[in-house]
Formats: C-alpha cells, sequence, structure tokens
C-alpha cells in the first residue's frame, strides 16, 4: 500500500468522500444567541470560538511520533448564517506508519441542537459507506464509517458529537481502507479530551499515548 501524497485540504475537493475530511456544510438550523440551556450535564460547558478550536486542534507534540503536518491549518471563525457555526479549523497529518494521512477537524456551534443537527445530517450521508459503532469515552454520540472510491481514496473515519461540538478524525490512504484500529482509537481519544478540557474553560493539553 502506497503513502497517501495529498493533504486534507485537496482531498476535499472529491466529492464522494469530501464529508470524511470535514468539508463543512450548513444545517439550515434556526440561529440562536450563544447559550448552554441545552448543555447535557450540570458541569459549565462553554461554547468553543476561533481562539479554543485552534488550540484544541492537536500539534506536532500532541501526535504520535514521526506524524508530520500535512498542509497547513485551516481555521474559519463566526458564520451565523451557515447553521450557527461559531468557529470552523482542521488540520492534517502525514502518519508514515499508518501510510496515509490523517485529518482532525471540528466544527463549533451555538447550541447543542445545531451540532446535533450537523451530527445526524453527516451520518445520513454515509449510506454508501460502512457505518458502525464508535466506543469513545466521554461524549455524546459517535460512528464509523469507511469507504473507498474505486481502488484508491480510501478514507476509515471517527466521527463525534461532544455537546456543542460536531468533530471527526479520519485516515485517508491511496490504497485499501486497512487502517490500524487501535491508532484511529487512540488519537481520536486525545482529541475527545482536548475538545472537552476546552469546553470546560481548561487548556488543552491530551497527547496521544
Amino acid at each position: 500500500m502506497m503513502r497517501a501524497k495529498g493533504t486534507v485540504q485537496g482531498l476535499c475537493a472529491i466529492g464522494a468522500i469530501s464529508f470524511l475530511f470535514g468539508c463543512a456544510t450548513g444545517t439550515g438550523a434556526e440561529q440562536h444567541s450563544p447559550t448552554r440551556s441545552d448543555a447535557p450535564s450540570s458541569q459549565v460547558v462553554i461554547a468553543l470560538g476561533e481562539d479554543q478550536v485552534e488550540a484544541v486542534l492537536p500539534d506536532s507534540g500532541d501526535v504520535p511520533p514521526g506524524w508530520e503536518k500535512s498542509g497547513t491549518l485551516r481555521l474559519n471563525g463566526a458564520n451565523p448564517e451557515d447553521g450557527g457555526t461559531l468557529a470552523y479549523g482542521t488540520q492534517g497529518y502525514a502518519a508514515t506508519d499508518l501510510e496515509g494521512t490523517v485529518g482532525f477537524g471540528l466544527q463549533s456551534f451555538r447550541t447543542r441542537s445545531q451540532a446535533i443537527g450537523r451530527y445526524t445530517e453527516s451520518k445520513s450521508q454515509m449510506a454508501s459507506a460502512q457505518v458502525g459503532p464508535a466506543q469513545i469515552p466521554d461524549v455524546d454520540a459517535a460512528f464509523t464509517a469507511s469507504y473507498c472510491i474505486g481502488k484508491n481514496h480510501c478514507s476509515t473515519s471517527i466521527t463525534l458529537r461532544l455537546d456543542s461540538v460536531f468533530a471527526y478524525v479520519n485516515i485517508n490512504t491511496d490504497g485499501p481502507a486497512a487502517a490500524d484500529p487501535k491508532v484511529l482509537n487512540s488519537v481520536t481519544r486525545m482529541f475527545a479530551q482536548r475538545i472537552r478540557q476546552a469546553q470546560h474553560g481548561q487548556p488543552p493539553s491530551a497527547k496521544a499515548t
């Protein structure tokens, strides 16, 4: 299996696989002012703005050894016309041990209900993929998806919702979708922990083990 050469941003242009790389679409949800009244727990949870989203996206020291950034950080601020989005960001890594490219992405919304709408929309777009459950601690919802376009451009992903945040981690390869599930689960748990830390007002510090 050859090492993937494209970046996360470039692969967003491939229509059938674009969702897995976090090319965001609007939910059409009604806009609301920022509120945490619909939070799922009694613990204070803050909505993540652009600065928090940038801090949550893992840096080189947070991912497994040997991974190198693939492309530059993509970060967009508030867009009330796009389903109440507060911020959206992605970061890719060339992962030599997986012979592919790993993409981290998240979309922060003003309310939990808007994130639920985005999560539901994303899952409905996976009708042609192999979709299954995901066991990631301390998330509100999660699912896996895996498929290929022909013999190339394969992707395996875990999509998450954590309160008012929609997030994903995906591994893209030039060959069969054979990403190591242990590695994918490990870095996804790390990403979820970083999101929770930011939502609780803490500096994101979780690292892949």
